[in-house]
């Protein structure tokens, strides 16, 4: 049976307690706290807590004693399986009633197992979530009231035990009358309060309750009071000893013989270390959630920051979480994405090609196994970017995968830079090969040409003239040809000096009106600026003219060609250092070509023209010209849109000098006769008509075929004049050089070489000469004869 207590313990009546204030609203979190649950262990109250299916979740220790089982027996347990089904039955209405949200107090009889029938109060608290206002659970404070109840009934036998039991009670106990007066206070009433029996019967309590909770505690008291039923009170009282307490007190109202509302009595007790443990824990909760508040602001200031784009995916790939990081591939809103699967998410739908991939990638992180791919995002009105993406799994603390995390770092500068690298790595492979071939054929040209030479010289018969005269022509012809080839590998050393631009254009315009003629319509647009380049003027001009040839070729039906000088600024350029540079652009509205054509564009012997209308070896030289100037050259083309040509050439330091030309070597009218001239090369064939066109000039000539017996044909007899190959195998023509000049500073030397090797050969022996092969026997002789002049 259960029933609201009056002053005699028992009524008719039963509900909400008087001058109850309200369900709780603690986050029930607090009873997982270790703190808390060694607290409510030390509590006097049998504190539980059961959820909405009235399951046990938490009790303390006194409970489980009282109830003489573990604790561990009870949890989880529905209060019927642990009460059983009559003493279940009474209280199903209350907990009923606590659930929908009124607080219940009441007393009941219980039947223990072991120490049989007891007297319980019990006080079922609603527990509501302060979010949404709803009842989790219900609070249960249970007092064993049996001995109370006995003792009640002893002071119905003798005034004097009830006072003794009262005063032997921990909390505080008082018994009001109807105005209020008290009729009985405890001791531990007046020591609270540090005051006789009789002075405290007539004290008034508002003078003893803090400031901060006065009002709401005499409005509460008074509609307690009003309600006559139990109600609760909590708030802090002035203790004797100047010390503010926590009192909680519950005010039940009593009742006469027949019946009729003769006062309260009323029990309080000190919870100031529950309630203080309450608020630091609250403050905790605050304190903590303001560092997860703050922690979790750094880390999306963090995550949104970065570079690369990052989602956080569950392990099915349902997106959780992204960072903002803005890409032209990616959608424009990317919370949008939130909750969908990563390819259902706007930015994949928009890429479809890659949809299988992404399956493919979460299905394999979600494995455990980290998957990286490189991709290209392409689609119509959006350029293309280059991604390298992965997905890899983030493992919880006890291993198991509880998300999958996608990145995609945008690699497209990356892959152009890679592609500029390849390209100058093959046309540098390129260079080396055709360096190569270029000196070996200008050997092979020496011989033929000094050969040719020699026999139109020679011959008398004006039709054998003629063909040995053609011939010479021809091969002639194939040393340009090694010269353009010379060009492109750089072997060739240019006369790289500061130059102008613009004027050097200005200078070629009559040129270039004849090379196009009247049906291509010319533009120029050069810069004001006098800024001085790095270039041999020379080799410029000639990358300017075979440029302009290409272009009125690819322009058969007429059309514009423009040429362009302007001034820019490099900075971070995969090829070229950062500084500043002049930008000559040569444009025609041409044909144009394919991507295919334009990076093959600069090969040597590559060409789209018919044969025998090109050598393939224009652009090339071009291109070998650029680079040997610390410069490049790009092509822009597109087919149907014609073609744009750009030369770099770095800003010079130094001004323009004044140029006067090559110095012309006066021919002596005859060689010092009979001067002894030692020929060092290490092919037989060109060393043969070296030394036989020297030969027929009267000198005498000794010869050796490498540099090692060259340097012992010195040591054996000093020539006039060594006429030495810069380019042979083991000694080098340039370390002959060094050790002749180291033992004899004032020997005269001749370099001749397949390679414009100018500025090494000036490194070495600033006087000496150099003889560009192939070469005729009068330019040999003249050569020669220069040398020994200058000895």
């Amino acid at each position: 049976m259960a029933r609201t207590l009056d002053s005699k313990g028992k009524s008719p009546t039963r509900g909400r307690a008087a001058g109850d204030d309200g369900p709780l609203e603690l986050p029930h979190e607090m009873f997982s706290q270790p703190g808390m649950l060694a607290l409510a262990d030390l509590l006097p109250v049998l504190v539980a807590y059961v959820d909405r299916e009235q399951r046990y979740r938490f009790l303390n220790k006194p409970l489980a004693e009282w109830f003489e089982r573990p604790r561990t027996e009870i949890l989880g347990r529905t209060l019927e399986e642990v009460l059983g089904t009559a003493a279940y039955d009474v209280r199903k209405p209350m907990i009923a009633a606590a659930l929908a949200g009124d607080r219940q107090y009441f007393a009941s009889d219980f039947e223990h197992p072991t120490r049989g029938p007891l007297a319980v109060q019990t006080d079922y608290v609603p527990w509501i979530n302060p979010a949404d206002g709803s009842v989790q659970g219900v609070v249960i404070l249970v007092s064993d009231v049996t001995e109370q109840r006995a003792a009640e009934r002893a002071l119905k036998e003798s005034e004097r035990r009830f006072r003794r039991i009262a005063d032997s009670a921990p909390a505080l106990m008082w018994v009001t009358r109807l105005d209020r007066t008290r009729d009985f206070v405890n001791d531990a009433y007046a020591d609270f309060l540090g005051m006789s029996r009789e002075e405290a019967r007539a004290f008034d309590w508002r003078g003893r309750i803090h400031a901060d909770d006065v009002d709401r505690i005499v409005a509460e008291s008074i509609a307690g009071e009003a309600s006559r039923e139990p109600f609760p009170l909590e708030g802090r009282y002035l203790r004797a000893d100047g010390e503010y307490r926590w009192l909680r007190s519950v005010s039940s109202p009593r009742f006469g013989a027949d019946g009729e509302f003769t006062g309260f009595i009323g029990v309080a007790s000190d919870i100031t270390v529950a309630k203080e443990a309450e608020l630091e824990l609250r403050a905790q909760v605050d304190k903590r959630t303001a560092e997860l508040a703050a922690s979790e602001a750094q880390f999306r200031a963090i995550f949104d920051t970065v570079l690369e784009v990052l989602v956080l995916l569950e392990p099915d790939g349902t997106i959780v979480q992204l960072n903002r990081k803005q890409a032209v591939w990616r959608d424009a809103n990317p919370n949008s994405a939130l909750g969908r699967k990563i390819w259902d998410a706007p930015t994949l739908q928009a890429y479809p090609q890659h949809i299988g991939l992404m399956q493919e990638a979460v299905a394999a992180a979600a494995t455990g196994v980290l998957f990286n791919r490189e991709v290209k995002m392409e689609r119509e009105g959006v350029p293309t970017a280059f991604l390298d993406i992965s997905v890899q799994p983030v493992r919880g603390e006890n291993g198991d995968i509880i998300y999958l995390l996608f990145e995609a770092r945008d690699i497209t500068e990356l892959k152009g830079a890679q592609e500029q690298l390849r390209q100058s790595q093959k046309m540098e492979a390129l260079g080396q090969l055709t360096g190569g071939i270029a000196h070996d054929f200008n050997n092979l040209l020496t011989v033929v040409v000094g050969g040719l030479d020699l026999i139109a010289k020679r011959v008398e018969e004006e039709k054998l003239k003629r063909y040995a005269t053609n011939a010479l022509a021809a091969a002639e012809r194939g040393a340009r040809l090694t010269g353009q080839l010379l060009a492109f590998s750089r072997v060739q050393r240019l006369e790289v000096r500061p130059v102008h631009v613009g004027p050097l254009i200005e200078n070629m315009r009559p040129l270039l009106r004849n090379v196009l003629g009247p049906g291509i319509e010319k533009r120029f647009a050069l810069a004001g600026q006098m800024i001085p380049v790095m270039a041999d003027p020379t080799q410029l001009e000639v990358a300017v003219l075979n440029l302009v040839i290409n272009a009125r070729d690819a322009m058969p039906d007429g059309g514009v060609l423009s040429i362009s000088t302007r001034l820019v600024e490099l900075a971070g350029d995969a090829v070229l250092a950062d500084g500043d540079y002049v930008e000559l652009a040569i444009t025609d509205t041409g044909e144009g070509m394919n991507a295919d054509v334009a990076s093959r564009a600069f090969e040597p012997f590559f060409t789209t023209k018919e044969v025998g209308k090109g050598t393939g070896l224009g652009l090339s030289m071009v291109y070998g010209m650029a680079r040997q100037s610390g410069g490049s050259v790009t092509i822009d083309s597109e087919p149907g849109h014609g073609t744009t040509v750009r030369l770099l050439f770095r800003a010079a330091d130094q001004p323009v000098a004044e140029h006067a030309g090559e110095e012309e070597v006066a021919a002596a009218p005859q060689a010092r006769r009979r001067a002894r001239v030692l020929v060092i090369d290490d092919d037989p064939d060109v060393r043969s008509f070296i030394c036989e066109s020297l030969a027929e000039q009267g000198l005498k000539v000794r010869e050796a075929a490498d540099g090692k017996s060259g340097l012992d044909a010195i040591a054996a007899e000093r020539p006039d004049l060594v006429v030495l190959d810069f380019i042979m195998p083991g000694l080098s023509g340039a370390e002959v050089a060094s050790r002749i000049l180291a033992e004899r500073p004032d020997q005269a030397i001749l370099f001749v070489s397949g390679y414009s090797e100018t500025e090494a050969i000036r490194a070495i022996a600033p006087n000496a000469p150099l003889l560009a092969k192939p070469f005729r026997a009068d330019a040999l002789a003249k050569a020669v004869r220069s040398a020994l002049e200058r000895d």
